[in-house]
């Protein structure tokens, strides 16, 4: 190792606060203290992913088009065009029945929120609890929520109550897989440096792990907040719907055959989903430039 790389760490884990924690960060990984940056401009990285983006919301609809054009699917698969107009015919009734299920996504989402924080902290602090997470990420994505919801409704009364459950258990999954890998990430190097230092891992977190946790947990939010959304989407479609509920109107147009109401939720569902999945990512865009 290097003189420049342990000075750097030193002066990070002693509290020099020169630079940005992405600065201290690059210090701490780059050989002999280079301040490395990315070779390609940032104007070309965006126009690269505001192009990708483009060709993706262009291609999704056109091909969809092309598909109902055919008729090869049958009768029950319409178009983009028919799917819009139904939805905004009928956008009242969709989005009565929309706002609970959404609202529902995003508490359960906020309560997910609190345990990834504090979760964060505390896999970072004591690591020997990645074997556990593993296990529960494990178990809880093996058990199917749409058999899950009915066995629930023992102990929760149908409607809002059990919806959030429901909810809460479909994010679970991205949770504690991030939660598994920020345990990783955020302690590599202490055993050496923070050795060397004596560094608390309460402090080598707050100094160095949590900056190098944030791909995980961009990836792991970007992952978990949609997951959310479509949990309350499968718990109301399984019964666990009150009066209102866009999975259990998604349930009735499906019964009744009004294929035109069914594309339409799912149009809005999927428009929902992505930009919960838009959000988030606009909210972590500063943390992930810090780091880069």
């Amino acid at each position: 190792m290097s003189v420049d790389v342990t000075t750097a760490a030193g002066s990070a884990l002693a509290g020099d606060t020169t630079g940005t924690p992405g600065d201290i960060l690059r210090r701490l990984q780059s050989p002999g203290g280079s301040d490395s940056r990315d070779s390609d401009p940032r104007l070309a990285r965006v126009a690269k992913r505001v192009g990708a983006t483009v060709i993706a919301i262009v291609f999704v609809p056109t091909l969809w088009a092309a598909l109902a054009a055919t008729g090869w699917l049958g009768p029950g698969f319409i178009g983009p065009a028919a799917t819009v107009r139904t939805l905004s015919k009928q956008w009242g009734i969709i989005w009565y029945n929309a706002s609970p299920t959404l609202g529902a996504a995003l508490f359960g989402a906020a309560v997910l929120l609190v345990i990834t924080a504090a979760g964060t902290v505390l896999v970072s602090v004591t690591p020997r609890l990645t074997p556990w997470l593993v296990a529960l990420s494990v178990v809880v994505g093996s058990l199917p929520l749409v058999t899950l919801t009915p066995a629930l409704s023992l102990f929760f009364d149908r409607g809002g109550e059990l919806i959030t459950t429901v909810t809460i258990l479909s994010g679970l999954v991205p949770v504690a897989a991030t939660l598994a890998v920020v345990s990783r990430t955020s302690q590599a190097g202490r055993d050496e440096i923070g050795a060397v230092y004596a560094t608390r891992p309460l402090r080598w977190f707050v100094r160095v792990g949590f900056w190098r946790s944030i791909p995980a947990l961009d990836i792991g939010l970007r992952t978990m907040v949609p997951a959310c959304f479509v949990g309350a989407i499968v718990a109301e479609w399984s019964g666990a719907a009150g009066d209102r509920g866009l999975g259990g109107l998604m349930a009735n147009a499906l019964f009744s055959y009004q294929v035109s109401l069914l594309w339409a939720t799912l149009l809005l569902a999927a428009m929902v989903a992505i930009g919960m999945l838009l959000t988030v990512a606009a909210v972590m865009e500063p943390l992930r430039r810090r780091v880069q």
